[in-house]
């Protein structure tokens, strides 16, 4: 049975009657990776802010390995295990990357006692592990003021990390990284998983889920819901957050839709041909009156997904008559231009995931075909 290294209960943090956090209550197990998400205002933040003692709760109760938090110093949380690391980096940018981690290693030396004092060989050997670990033995003895702002993240990362903490809370680790540089950082910290449990607040849906075992939706300042990334991002109560607007869209709609992106997304290239098929079939597929579907297109429009795998999202598929439609509508999109070698592939895979007879997927392309030819 897991450990609880965090629970909070029924918390509220109210500043001059503005509930900043409304009556949360979240708990997590020791080793894991909870991402937290939410759209701007829900509480992210201040929830971090509570947890390490910088915003003292109104009501309700923080307990970090069954310890109360509530009204705990700052530093005294810190030393109990819980680190934090901000979104902007903070680190010695005069000092190396190495000067810097070995500043961290030992908390009870000064900066003048780290840089004139020999290291001894285990903060040496600690230290060299946590470069390596970061991917920045390249840059080890450089600056830090001359590492890119990935770097810098990971620099930082390494520096939390070489406090020793149970707990990591990492504040949007991903703002302003390259592709290249978000999927190294998701694999550093899906690394680090492995030995310490991880709190991950993020905006960038496509690195959630990279990294996301389990994912907490924050709204108003308080959970909305808790699940899967396929499970919250399906969900109606977090498409509509999100929007900012109700919307009908249902979860096999969803779905649906997100299918039919991937495969437009196939060659890296979602087409406004491609897109204004979506749009169209799906629109006038899940409501009847034209100014319902022209409602629907906009909702839909806004949720087209980029890059999810086809082998996570057709097993939800959860009856015949959806495995046909996501397999018509996904060869319509093709189908607009000349296939290529890369949409082939993706959509060889597609019918792979399907499973469905040989002449059902002949009857269902031909039909494609003959509705295309008769749009024409």
């Amino acid at each position: 049975m897991s450990n609880k290294i965090l629970e909070i209960d029924n918390l509220t943090v109210s500043f001059d009657g503005f509930k900043a956090l409304n009556n949360l209550t979240f708990s997590m197990n020791e080793g894991e990776l909870r991402v937290i998400i939410g759209p701007n205002g829900a509480g992210k933040t201040t929830f971090l802010d509570v947890i390490t003692g910088k915003v003292q709760p109104t009501q309700g109760k923080v307990r970090f390995k069954g310890k109360k938090l509530s009204g705990r110093a700052e530093h005294n949380i810190a030393k109990l295990g819980i680190g934090r690391k901000f979104q902007t980096p903070r680190i010695y940018l005069n000092l190396t990357t190495r000067e810097n981690l070995e500043l961290c290693c030992n908390q009870t030396k000064s900066v003048l006692a780290t840089l004139l004092k020999p290291t001894p060989q285990a903060e040496l050997r600690t230290v060299g592990g946590l470069i390596e670990t970061i991917g920045l033995e390249h840059k080890a003895d450089k600056p830090a003021a001359l590492l890119s702002h990935g770097e810098k993240q990971w620099l930082e990362i390494g520096m939390l990390v070489a406090q020793s903490p149970d707990l990591l809370l990492v504040d949007e680790p991903v703002a302003g990284l390259t592709d290249e540089e978000t999927e190294r950082t998701g694999e550093l910290l899906i690394a680090l998983a492995e030995s310490h449990s991880v709190i991950v607040i993020e905006h960038d849906m496509e690195f959630v889920r990279q990294i996301a075992r389990q994912v907490t939706v924050l709204h108003e300042g308080s959970v909305l819901c808790e699940g899967t990334m396929d499970e919250v991002q399906n969900d109606p109560r977090v498409i509509e957050v999100y929007l900012g607007t109700e919307t009908s869209i249902t979860s096999d709609q969803m779905l649906l839709l997100r299918i039919a992106a991937t495969m437009a997304w196939a060659d890296g290239n979602f087409e406004p041909a491609e897109q204004e098929i979506i749009l169209d079939r799906l629109s006038r597929q899940f409501a009847q009156e034209s100014a319902e579907q022209a409602v629907l297109k906009t909702e839909l429009k806004d949720l087209l997904a980029k890059r999810i795998p086809l082998e996570e999202l057709v097993p939800q598929l959860k009856t015949p008559n959806q495995r046909e439609q996501a397999l018509m509508l996904s060869y319509e999109i093709i189908s607009v231009n000349q296939i290529n070698q890369r949409e082939a592939l993706t959509y060889q895979t597609l019918l792979k995931l399907l499973d469905l007879p040989a002449d059902t997927v002949s009857r269902l392309e031909n039909a494609t075909l003959e509705q295309l030819s008769n749009a024409h």
